[in-house]
């Protein structure tokens, strides 16, 4: 199964890539995919940029496939395949 994570605003940059395609063998969690991140990028931030305990961060977006994962199953969302965007939290002032 392919899968294609998109990347946007400051975690765009903070990764310097705009995507990458996956293959996965069996459907994941976005748990799974945010460690599959992390080991990809070897850089445990991501985690931390994305997700508080067990919850996505406040202001973090991540749909699959044009749905957001709150309204899903949150971090127990399965990824089969087609697109993951990812939007950090944003910030400013």
């Amino acid at each position: 199964m392919k899968i294609e994570v998109k990347f946007f605003a400051t975690l765009r940059l903070y990764l310097g890539v705009a995507s990458i395609n996956l293959e996965i063998n069996k459907p994941i969690t976005v748990d799974n995919l945010i460690d599959m991140l992390v080991e990809k990028f070897n850089d445990k931030k991501i985690r931390d940029y994305l997700v508080e305990g067990k919850k996505i961060k406040i202001g973090t977006m991540i749909l699959i496939n044009g749905k957001n994962i709150i309204h899903l199953n949150g971090l127990d969302t399965m990824v089969e395949e087609g697109i993951i965007s990812i939007f950090p939290p944003a910030g400013g002032g």
